[in-house]
């Protein structure tokens, strides 16, 4: 009897490991592909969308993988921190960047620059420090929690979690034109 529960808890594990770095492989392409298809306002609504998939995935993880630890705040402190980071982004955008249509290469230019820093860089490695500040917490109230074997579990989710806050500014950086759908 043991042996079946073991086998479907080492299943469940698997699954809530994984699915995490699949939703982050199908959140750029989707996002792409909607983009491309629906025009990049509705991007917005996707984005959210694939965080709201991150929260279930962090709540399933830490239910399966962690269960009965206090190992969840610095997944939510993450997903919290990846939506102020757009929001910013989205607001440097609008202030900074002129309305009227941009030309190649906007960013490269002197005008350019202070907006290419609040609306690009400035958030991008704010971004990456609150993820990596999130990443240490989740590391660190895994191990305090005694689950060292499992932390590695958690590795696909930050990975996609950084895939998923990155893509905007990935899409900024890549245009040139710096068409924006945060």
């Amino acid at each position: 009897m043991s042996a079946v529960s073991d086998k479907q808890g080492t299943i469940h594990v698997a699954l809530s490991t994984i699915v995490p770095f699949v939703v982050g492989l199908w959140a750029t392409q989707t996002a792409m592909v909607i983009g491309e298809r629906y025009g990049m306002d509705t991007l917005r609504f996707v984005l959210v969308g694939w965080c709201v998939a991150l929260l279930v995935s962090a709540i399933w993880i830490n239910r399966v993988v962690f269960p009965g630890k206090k190992t969840f705040l610095p997944f939510v402190a993450a997903i919290i921190a990846i939506l102020l980071i757009w929001f910013w982004q989205r607001q440097a955008f609008t202030m900074l960047v002129p309305h009227s249509g941009l030309t190649y290469g906007y960013f490269l230019t002197p005008d350019g620059a202070k907006a290419r820093f609040w609306a690009l860089t400035g958030p991008f490695r704010g971004g990456l420090t609150c993820l990596l500040v999130c990443f240490i917490a989740a590391l660190v109230s895994g191990w305090r929690a005694g689950v060292r074997r499992s932390l590695a579990c958690m590795i696909p989710w930050w990975f996609t979690a950084f895939l998923i806050f990155a893509l905007p500014s990935m899409y900024l950086d890549a245009q040139g034109n710096a068409s924006v759908f945060i």
